[in-house]
């Protein structure tokens, strides 16, 4: 449960640091799981079982939203030239395996 505290006014506030209070609305939704991903979920959540599931709801609904976009241009302008995509993939790849260009070294 959720510790809540009373101000003078009579008004309830979450504390500040728990999930609830970093958001302004809320709403309670039961969802059914398989025991052995609860007690997955359990040991990744770190107590914190609302913020775990929001970020992953989160998460998919953008893969998805990403998903449905790329179709959306597939749709209007063909199929990507494959040849092209792994020599854009090539060059990112070498990029992220570079030391920053403001002189970091990659090992930090």
């Amino acid at each position: 449960m959720i510790p809540l505290r009373t101000d003078l006014a009579g008004q309830r506030h979450l504390d500040d640091d728990s999930y609830q209070s970093r958001i302004e609305f809320v709403a309670k939704l039961s969802v059914s799981l398989p025991d052995d991903l609860v007690q997955d979920l359990k040991e990744v959540a770190h107590g914190n079982v609302s913020a775990f599931v929001a970020a992953a709801v989160r998460s998919e609904l953008d893969r998805r939203r990403l998903h449905a976009f790329v179709q959306e241009l597939v749709d209007e302008l063909g199929p990507s030239d494959e040849a092209e995509v792994a020599r854009y993939s090539e060059m990112f790849a070498a990029i992220a395996a570079a030391p920053d260009a403001i002189g970091e070294d990659s090992s930090s």
